[in-house]
């Protein structure tokens, strides 16, 4: 009869409970999970008035006096009274010239449907109107009328203009439609024309990392930080660019650069304390997950499953006192935690409270994790292996019995409970037990093997 108690259905060890958030840490492909907060970037799309290509458009000789009472007004960026002139006249009866200064004015006013009205008439006249045609694509594009701002643009330099502007409009409109190689065209277009133009620089940028144009973007990235060594943004997107191929030492560089250049958003103090963590470095990355908390405020919850991973991994490998300062209140507001999420908590709470040698603060713990959310198997499961650690047999049965009605732990409690009434040696029970765990894992023949053990007891019992 002894031969059977050296096989062992389960590890019994008191609270290990299997640790789902670990793949954040543990996975090689964790750092496909993360991610660098970047802030948007600022476009300035702007209409180059003189770049109105061959053809072009001219006032009538009856709108000469019109055209000289507006003089002095556009040099005083008067927009205001232009358009109060302008709404004094019938807008068909004005030359395709006027119906565009109309336009480009009302665009100025971000009157933007008066502006589309407008130019459309200027190119109702006037079709080959290049001028017209970028006015109308810069409007289109502030509505964020992507498609409708592209054939425009694509005309005004079919039509001779040739200008950084368009092109790097040109290239912004691809970006936009999720065409990231057109637009790294574009760009480089663009800066072949204004090659110092910050904006190009950024947007080829951005494009070459939309594109995944990785070797490229490295090396622009890489002259972009020795032309601005404190620009912070640059030093986010080089850590964004590592993790987007899996070099976590470089993200963690980089985001360390930021943050020293005055980088503070919440998400990415997370990321600095995820990647830390990740890197075997607790302390420091709890001391980061607590300015996270700190600079998320009342309103942000993103801090909330990076915490949850954060002490699920500190629990798994054991470092205690990083656990306990980063549990300490009042440092962790753990009120503003879901209620599954506090539950989650407490089931780590009971496991250092295990380390610490308490087991009376350990059960209160498991107690709350499991009154919090009677469906949390973790919890169920190991607050019944605390009964049994503590002798109390029928109690850790019930709440074994308990955790196999919930299908995540099913498996696990079943093994459990069929292991606990074989150590008091009810084979009977435990033989059915190991029946519905092989029901849910035909292919363990461990199991196949303890059944053909346990029929033979139960047997040698009758």
């Amino acid at each position: 009869m002894t031969s059977f108690y050296k096989i062992a259905v389960f590890n019994t060890k008191v609270l290990k409970t299997a640790v789902v958030g670990l793949v954040i840490f543990a996975s090689s492909s964790w750092a496909n999970t993360l991610q660098v907060k970047l802030a948007e970037p600022v476009w300035q799309l702007m209409l180059n008035n003189t770049a109105i290509a061959q053809r072009t458009a001219a006032v009538s000789p009856v709108e000469l006096g019109f055209s000289r009472q507006l003089q002095p007004l556009l040099q005083q960026k008067d927009y205001k009274a232009i358009a109060e002139l302008f709404n004094q006249r019938p807008l068909q009866t004005d030359s395709a010239a006027l119906q565009v200064l109309r336009g480009q004015v009302l665009l100025s006013l971000q009157r933007y449907d008066d502006a589309v009205t407008a130019l459309q008439a200027a190119l109702k006249q006037q079709p080959d109107l290049a001028l017209a045609h970028q006015a109308i694509s810069l409007v289109f594009m502030q509505q964020q009328q992507y498609t409708q701002a592209r054939p425009h643009l694509v005309a005004a330099i079919n039509l001779g203009v040739a200008d950084a502007q368009v092109y790097g409009q040109l290239a912004f409109i691809n970006l936009q439609t999720a065409q990231p190689a057109s637009a790294v065209a574009g760009y480089q277009q663009a800066l072949m024309l204004e090659p110092d133009n910050n904006q190009w620089q950024q947007g080829l940028l951005y494009a070459l990392i939309q594109s995944q144009a990785w070797p490229q973007a490295q090396a622009m990235l890489e002259q972009l930080l020795q032309q601005q060594p404190d620009n912070k943004t640059l030093w986010l997107q080089r850590s964004q660019l590592a993790l987007s191929q899996g070099n976590s030492n470089q993200a963690l560089s980089s985001i360390e650069v930021a943050l020293r250049l005055g980088e503070n958003s919440a998400e990415n103090l997370l990321l600095a304390a995820q990647l830390h963590l990740a890197h075997g470095s607790a302390e420091h990355g709890v001391s980061l997950l607590q300015r996270a908390i700190i600079a998320g405020g009342n309103k942000s919850d993103a801090w909330h499953t990076p915490l949850l991973q954060a002490v699920q991994y500190l629990a798994y490998q054991q470092q205690w006192p990083a656990l306990r300062r980063l549990l300490q209140k009042p440092a962790l507001p753990a009120e503003r935690l879901t209620v599954k999420q506090q539950s989650q908590l407490a089931l780590v709470q009971a496991q250092l409270a295990t380390a610490d040698k308490q087991p009376k603060q350990a059960l209160k713990a498991l107690q709350q994790a499991v009154a919090l959310d009677p469906l949390a198997g973790d919890a169920i499961l190991a607050l019944a292996q605390w009964y049994e650690t503590q002798g109390n047999i029928e109690l850790a049965s019930i709440n074994y019995s308990r955790a196999a009605t919930i299908s995540e732990v099913k498996l696990s409690a079943l093994q459990r409970q069929a292991q606990l009434e074989i150590n008091r040696q009810q084979y009977q029970i435990a033989l059915r037990l190991l029946q519905q765990v092989r029901q849910l894992a035909p292919q363990r023949q461990d199991i196949a093997d303890n059944i053909r053990s346990l029929q033979q007891l139960v047997r040698q019992q009758s």
